[in-house]
């Protein structure tokens, strides 16, 4: 059985406003394993938009893939008490002024957790703040510095237990998603022949077009990544 795949919120609204967020579907067929979201998440990509007039439709777009069980609400007694012991960890490592620093809200926590009492590998998330507490949390501190313009104080402890806890997470973006997707030809329907009348290259337009789409609407990456896997495409 293979692992499950946990899903923050950012990616799913990421492909939502660049309508490709059919591709989840697809995906999880390839993958044939679980896909999960959290409640935290769920009350971000469902319950908050649909009491706004702005965001209602992007609810209402996401919902189908929950009631068709292709994102699943994942939730446990576990899942919780990780979620509230690392929120309380996280939140309380880093100090600014005197001042703890917010670093991760609940929704991103719940997914973290998730992946853990799960034994996932995979997390898919775009918030850079938190990629970067998975992947290389010594970073965070000069991060910080630069945003902040100001000494940040370290509690060592707290920073050594998210290094033990985080260190066998896998984490992947919108971009990676997508870029997955282009590989397996999901984006096929867009990059027949008879349009390289109208766009020359359309192959790789079609993908310029899908990464730029996604950093544009909140997943962070640079663009010389970008431009790299145009080039690793061609």
């Amino acid at each position: 059985m293979k692992k499950p795949i946990v899903f923050d919120t950012g990616p799913i609204i990421s492909l939502t406003l660049n309508n490709v967020l059919w591709l989840i579907e697809p995906l999880h067929e390839k993958f044939d394993g679980e896909f999960y979201i959290t409640p935290g998440v769920y009350d971000e990509l469902i319950n908050r938009p649909l009491n706004t007039k702005k965001y209602k439709f992007e609810a209402l777009q996401i919902l189908p893939l929950i009631t068709k069980n292709i994102l699943n609400n994942y939730n446990s007694d576990d899942m919780q008490n990780k979620a509230n012991e690392l929120l309380q960890v996280a939140n309380h490592t880093f100090k600014a002024r005197n001042n703890w620093i917010k670093i991760v809200h609940r929704g991103e926590m719940e997914a973290i957790a998730c992946a853990l009492v799960t034994d996932s590998e995979t997390l898919v998330i775009d918030e850079r703040t938190t990629r970067v507490l998975i992947e290389s949390p010594d970073l965070l501190k000069r991060q910080l510095e630069r945003k902040l313009h100001t000494g940040i104080e370290v509690k060592e402890d707290n920073l050594n237990q998210l290094k033990e806890e985080l260190k066998n997470l896998n984490v992947i973006r919108s971009f990676e998603l997508v870029t997955i997707a282009f590989e397996l030809g999901l984006l096929n329907m867009f990059t027949l022949k008879e349009q390289e009348k109208v766009v020359p290259n359309i192959r790789s337009a079609v993908l310029e077009g899908v990464l730029w789409g996604v950093k544009l609407n909140g997943c962070s990456v640079k663009r010389e990544e970008i431009y790299e896997v145009i080039d690793l495409e061609k």
